[in-house]
């Protein structure tokens, strides 16, 4: 099994325009917060929303998913995290923050960006080193696999290709992500330690 955390948010019946930055800003917040960029976020998700050339406009409901294999990370911060985002977008607060459980998956869509960044900081291009960029998802889904379990997982196998609809978005300092349907041969650790740290459906 594997969890998010989902922020629940209400904004004005009248709508509120989030200009396109505002999911850089919020990586952003959530970062300081957390002190760790080991997370990753979607887009707002909703039905009542639209979409314009320079941001999105919402209206009442919607939601913000976030993966992290620390859990911990969120608990022991979601007073801080209620304060912070209630004060971040005018016109929006937080409802709510709820836990949500599901199996891994090894085929889908990823509803947060994937990214696979090297040591010194490089991401990787997909669109041009697919096979790279999937040694390199290994090897940071091992290394974080290690630190949160203290050991590498006996079977390491892990191989990872986006199968069609491939998006990508750069609008996160030395982040290159890419969305799109995906299909991955892995370890069910390795597997569970993806679906633990990108949100997918």
């Amino acid at each position: 099994m594997v969890h998010y955390f989902v922020f629940n948010f209400y904004a004005r019946e009248d709508g509120v325009f989030l200009p396109s930055f505002y999911y850089n800003e919020l990586f952003h917040v959530i970062r300081n917060l957390l002190s760790t960029e080991l997370f990753t976020i979607t887009h707002v998700r909703t039905k009542n929303k639209k979409e314009v050339e320079d941001g999105v406009w919402v209206f009442e409901n919607f939601r913000i998913y976030l993966a992290t294999p620390f859990v911990e990370l969120i608990t022991q911060n979601i007073l801080k995290i209620y304060e912070v985002l209630n004060s971040l977008f005018e016109g929006i607060y937080l409802k709510n923050i709820s836990y949500r459980k599901m199996e891994a998956k090894s085929k889908g869509i990823l509803i947060s960006g994937a990214y696979a960044q090297k040591k010194d900081g490089i991401c990787i291009e997909y669109e041009k080193q697919p096979e790279l960029f999937s040694e390199t998802l290994r090897k940071q889904l091992l290394d974080i696999y290690y630190s949160r379990f203290g050991k590498h997982p006996e079977d390491q196998r892990f191989f990872f290709i986006i199968t069609e609809n491939l998006k990508r978005q750069h609008v996160i300092d030395n982040r290159v992500e890419y969305f799109g349907r995906f299909e991955i041969f892995a370890s069910k650790e390795l597997l569970e330690m993806f679906c633990q740290m990108f949100c997918v459906k």
